[in-house]
């Protein structure tokens, strides 16, 4: 029979999890309470914030547990948090044990991402796309191509080595409005403002913001709040990133 510590270790790596990919923090809650409802845990006190977790879990007034958990990277992987809800709903209906859940969710924590040339292909497509959008031609597109390649062949090594997001922001920034001014230097009749305008379209934290939406609009401010304060200093990151290349390279510092 599963103790309570089990069905602690696995709504918290369920919610974690949910978290660490860029899931709402209400989505992390109702995660929490709707594995406890199905394990037949009958009180349940959980907040979640977009870096950390705290809950109790309690069978009797003598017989609970309780934990804080620690979220220290983030990123967006929606596959990750559909197969988080999809364990949760099978605990939920009963489908699913506390252990065998546990067991589920360890094996997706430690399944290596698949389809990374895939992720790059599409965010340098993705970054193309946006260049010709945005008043760019055909030579526009390959800069802004290979600016998108080069970022997404960047970022997942700065976050494996846990450089902080801000950081691989500004280095995301940077390396953009490089690409971009080799660019210019090897086909002189591109332009750099819609490759720079184009290549940065995918690094923009849409997602973010929307979850900062959906948390402040369902009453969670704190979250909400700390979400916006995030989404917004990333960009600053990015565009001084950018500025600071742009800078160095009308200086004459880059030739």
């Amino acid at each position: 029979m599963d103790t309570l510590s089990t069905a602690l270790d696995a709504v918290c790596l369920a919610s974690q999890m949910i978290l660490e990919s860029g899931g709402e923090t209400h989505r992390a809650e109702e995660t929490v309470e709707r594995m406890c409802q199905g394990l037949g845990i009958p009180r349940v006190d959980v907040l979640a914030l977009p870096t950390g977790l705290m809950l109790t879990l309690a069978m009797s007034d003598d017989n609970s547990i309780s934990r804080i958990v620690r979220v220290h990277n983030r990123s967006t992987d929606l596959g990750r948090i559909d197969q988080c809800n999809d364990i949760s709903r099978k605990v939920a209906s009963g489908h699913l044990s506390a252990s065998e859940a546990l067991a589920a969710l360890k094996e997706i924590k430690h399944t290596k991402p698949e389809h990374r040339f895939l992720l790059i292909g599409a965010s340098a497509l993705s970054a193309g796309s946006f260049t010709v959008m945005l008043g760019g031609g055909w030579l526009d597109f390959i800069v802004s191509f290979f600016c998108g390649v080069a970022v997404q062949g960047v970022l997942p090594p700065l976050a494996k080595k846990q450089v902080p997001p801000l950081i691989s922001s500004l280095i995301a920034g940077a390396l953009t409005a490089l690409i971009a001014l080799i660019g210019v230097w090897v086909f002189e009749t591109v332009s750099v403002e819609p490759i720079i305008s184009g290549a940065i379209m995918p690094l923009l934290p849409g997602l973010a913001v929307t979850n900062a939406m959906r948390d402040t609009i369902r009453g969670d401010l704190v979250s909400g709040g700390a979400r916006v304060i995030e989404a917004i200093l990333s960009v600053m990151m990015l565009a001084a990133g950018i500025g600071l290349m742009l800078t160095m390279a009308g200086g004459g510092i880059l030739g």
